[in-house]
């Protein structure tokens, strides 16, 4: 048989489109599937993606509401007013007026919660009204409770069920300030805020999770975040149904693949962008959630987070051993604002002062809200630190007109520069020493930190322990100083001053008494000092007593019912007790003041403006207040000797005379200061000249007509 080459080349070359066809075909489907394999992957990952961005979404809106909560619990547990209120009989009263009725209708909470250091409730509300959080919560709130009554930890936060909805109750230490000593338990204050719908709605929409709704149990065909208890169980679950944008897209392609490669090619770049873009919008969220993390909400600043982390960035690339300088800036008068018109123009008010911070020097490298009323301010190296602490006070000192107000707020500012080997919060601690030395020094100061105020401030608390211990033992002392009639040359009165010797040595007043004010201490002291003199006026008969009070007693609610258990249980005569106050109080508390003032008054005691002619106290002052006595300070004496200090002390003198407010003159040191006075119109006359400070005996060997100015 013979082959025929022919033939065989025309059978496989027959082969050849058959092949080529099915070769493609195979290619094609090869490939498709293979689109469609990446297709399918692309769309589990997408769904993937979304899910983890719709779960971080949801944790971050969680995050956000206990970190508001978090803010409005710090504002009002560490309140210096609040915890005064809460040691006294109207506790109660302040707690509904300033707690209770505002959560009737209030966006920040909807309860407050008040408890003694072994969780026992002292007040607690509920929208407007009482109610049992005990029972409502739990005995898991009684432990939450005491557990947040160590002062300056944290907020303790947890979840409870209410009303068959959940709310987040967070607590905290109610303290007066926030530089408290280690060790000790305070009332805790605990605030609320229940889940409603309408709070759901707003983060659904905020934080795009469609139909995001709050369920019992855990959900098994849809995405779920846990809403945990203080012992960790989940109490509800906030669940969102997964949008599944891949396995959406996929439906949509997969048509399309039989019909063309290039249709394959579109659908897959189709894909690509759409993950790209998902990519984007993670992004985005994630900026999103990082930005909330460290801003303020009400400034628009960096929070106390974010600014330690913007210090740690900077020192970070910091060379060489100059970095940056932190200010600290503490506002005077803030609390004021917040006191008479409310926390919502106090908010106004932050914006304000952060607006106007942000804009005072062009060498700032950041700004930050530190706390509620405190503010910070990082300039760059080689800016002059002095500088931008003065241009921060000046733009200050211009009033601000918030909600229909106008107010004025002043601050002290503290500063330190980074120098090598320093970390942040180094840094934040000495600018925190220096702001302490501003506060010390006054209103309206900025001081720069130096070493020596670390040695100050150690020494400050040794003798404070000093002072606790001597009045633990009664170790103080009261000097008595004779006041005496200008015309007869009469005793009619003492001053009552106290006194401290410890063993290195006396003390000053200066020193001990706004120590006493800062630790706490002064109500001991205040009540040792009275309850001493008047058992002093109660042995002499015809002697008035006069007797310092501190703004701090002063401004204490249950002042006024102290002094007169003191003065029932000596069974003193009330119209023979003067106490001395300054003005600075009636400018910080004024209806505080008055409030004890008139409560005093109407049982018979009297009241002195001491030091007056020193500070800025107005005419309208005087006659608001109805002082019985005016005691001018002892420079007006001292500067008799120029013919201006006799025109000033005249006109004071006649000041007093047209409100007929009668005069005691304090600093008295020779007989023609005392014969000018007299001849003056001066009622009383009080200084060395007549006596200086002197103990019970001392004051008893003295003639009971003193020099008489003739």
């Amino acid at each position: 048989m013979q082959l025929t080459p022919g033939k065989y080349v025309r059978d496989w070359r027959n082969w050849i489109a058959p092949a080529a066809i099915a070769g493609t075909l195979v290619i094609a489907l090869f490939l498709a599937f293979l689109v469609l394999m990446v297709l399918r992957a692309m769309g589990d990952k997408a769904n993937e993606i979304d899910d983890s961005r719709a779960a971080s979404a949801a944790q971050t809106a969680v995050l956000s509401f206990r970190r508001r909560l978090s803010g409005t619990l710090e504002d009002n547990a560490v309140w210096h007013e609040a915890f005064v209120a809460l040691q006294s009989d109207k506790r109660k009263e302040w707690a509904w007026t300033n707690w209770g009725a505002i959560s009737a209708d209030y966006q920040l909470y909807d309860g407050v919660v008040v408890t003694d250091p072994d969780g026992r409730v002292i007040v607690a509300y509920f929208r407007g009204a009482e109610f049992d959080p005990v029972k409502t919560f739990g005995e898991a709130f009684v432990r939450q409770a005491i557990l947040a009554t160590v002062p300056d930890r944290l907020p303790v936060m947890n979840f409870y069920r209410l009303n068959g909805s959940i709310a987040l109750v967070g607590s905290r230490a109610l303290q007066p300030d926030r530089n408290m000593p280690p060790g000790g338990r305070f009332d805790a204050v605990s605030m609320f805020k229940v889940v409603t719908p309408s709070m759901i709605e707003t983060v659904a929409s905020d934080y795009f999770l469609p139909n995001l709704h709050l369920v019992k149990d855990k959900p098994a065909d849809q995405l779920s975040l846990p809403l945990a208890a203080s012992d960790g169980q989940p109490l509800a679950y906030l669940a969102w149904p997964g949008r599944n944008l891949g396995t959406r897209l996929f439906d949509e392609v997969r048509p399309t693949l039989t019909g063309a490669m290039v249709a394959l090619g579109i659908l897959l770049a189709t894909a690509v962008l759409a993950g790209y873009a998902e990519l984007l919008a993670l992004r985005r969220f994630a900026a999103a959630a990082d930005r909330e993390a460290t801003r303020d909400p009400l400034s628009g600043l960096l929070n106390r987070n974010g600014m330690i982390r913007a210090l740690q960035a900077h020192l970070d690339g910091v060379e060489g051993t100059a970095g940056l300088t932190l200010h600290l800036i503490d506002l005077d008068g803030f609390k004021a604002v917040n006191d008479t018109w409310g926390h919502l123009v106090g908010d106004e008010l932050i914006a304000a002062v952060a607006a106007r911070l942000v804009a005072c020097n062009e060498g700032l490298v950041f700004a930050a809200r530190f706390g509620g009323d405190e503010f910070a301010l990082a300039s760059r190296p080689g800016t002059d630190p002095a500088e931008v602490a003065e241009a921060a006070l000046g733009v200050l000192k211009d009033p601000f007109v918030v909600a229909g107000h106008t107010t004025e707020v002043g601050a002290s500012i503290g500063y330190a520069t980074h120098v090598r080997d320093m970390d942040a919060f180094e840094l934040i601690r000495r600018a925190d020493m220096a702001l302490y030395g501003a506060k010390e020094a006054g209103r309206g100061r900025c001081i720069a930190y130096g070493a020596d105020m670390d040695r100050d401030r150690e020494a400050l608390g040794e003798l404070e322990e000093q002072l606790r211990r001597s009045l633990d033992t009664d170790a103080l002392s009261v000097a008595f100083q004779p006041v005496v009639a200008a015309a007869t040359g009469a005793i009619v009165g003492v001053e009552a001053l106290a006194r401290w010797k410890t063993p290195q040595g006396p003390v000053s007043p200066d020193v001990f008494i706004p120590l006493a004010e800062k630790s706490g201490l002064i109500f001991r002291l205040g009540r040792k000092v009275l309850e001493r003199s008047i058992r002093f006026a109660a042995d002499r008969p015809g002697v008035d007593i006069a007797v310092n009070v501190s703004p701090t007693q002063l401004c204490a609610p249950d002042f006024a019912d102290g002094i007169v258990e003191v003065i029932e249980r000596e069974k003193f005569d009330p119209r023979r007790l003067i106490l001395e106050v300054t003005e600075g109080v009636l400018f910080d508390s004024p209806v505080q003041a008055r409030r004890s003032i008139d409560a005093l008054r109407a049982k018979g005691i009297r009241f002195a403006l001491d030091d007056f002619g020193t500070g800025y106290a107005s005419i309208g002052t005087l006659n608001h207040f109805s002082f019985d006595r005016l005691k001018l300070d002892r420079s007006l004496v001292q500067a008799l000797d120029s013919e201006r200090g006799r025109a000033l002390l005249n006109a004071t003198v006649s000041l007093a005379d047209a409100l007929g407010i009668p005069v005691i003159v304090e600093g008295v040191e020779t007989a023609e200061q005392a014969a000018y006075l007299r001849q003056l119109g001066c009622g009383y006359l009080q200084g060395y000249y007549f006596g200086r400070p002197m103990s019970d005996a001392d004051f008893d060997s003295l003639p009971t007509r003193l020099a008489r100015a003739g």
